[in-house]
């Protein structure tokens, strides 16, 4: 396996009480719609209309993004194969709670030829807040098999809700396949578990009690 990841993240100011890391808040749901229109929703080249569904853990602690029909394909000299998917989710949870993604997990396959490689992108932010953290992974070819990435984002790292408002994460992910030139005979392909086709992605949430 040849393949590096990379975690970025831009930090701001807190107002939260740092005591309260291990706390959850007593109930998380993902209300089925928002003001009349669905949720989550989602749109882009990755994620077609009802390929997309959201749950939450029992423990409150992750929500899991299944997609289907996610995949990048690219054969040949200079070819390039890329697909994104936008999504927006809205967790209904009492108030005077705060949440952040502090890690994110993927799980998928890849079949890459030398001079080749393929990336995997998701970055999230809050509506209305321009503060942003994202993960980008690179899987250099030759390489071929399942993959199962697990990234955590420093304290420094994390992007919150905004303290007393209800507000949806955007999670903007992407897909990217390229066979360099010169190279005919090249290949990339990415793209989720190999048994059922799907894309996996699960986001570990933190909480914290508002100030």
């Amino acid at each position: 396996m040849n393949f590096k990841s990379t975690v970025l993240g831009i930090a701001f100011g807190l107002s939260f009480v740092a005591s309260a890391f291990a706390d959850v808040p007593p109930y998380v749901t993902i209300p089925p719609s928002i003001n009349g229109q669905p949720n989550p929703s989602y749109g882009g080249s990755g994620c077609p209309a009802g390929s997309a569904r959201t749950v939450v853990s029992p423990d409150l602690k992750a929500f899991t993004i299944i997609f289907d029909n996610y995949i990048v394909n690219a054969a040949g000299s200079n070819a390039m194969d890329r697909k994104n998917c936008q999504i927006l989710v809205n967790l209904n949870f009492p108030q005077g709670w705060s949440y952040s993604i502090a890690r994110m997990d993927y799980r998928g396959f890849y079949n890459i030829s030398a001079g080749a490689f393929g990336s995997q992108q998701a970055l999230y932010y809050f509506q209305g807040n321009l503060k942003q953290a994202s993960l980008v992974t690179v899987f250099n070819g030759p390489a071929s098999g399942d993959y199962t990435i697990s990234d955590t984002l420093g304290v420094s790292a994390l992007v919150w809700s905004p303290c007393g408002a209800l507000s949806g994460v955007n999670i903007n992910t992407s897909l990217l396949a390229k066979v360099s030139s010169n190279n005919p005979y090249g290949y990339a392909q990415l793209t989720t578990d190999s048994a059922d086709g799907s894309i996996q992605t699960t986001y570990a949430l933190q909480w914290q009690r508002c100030q």
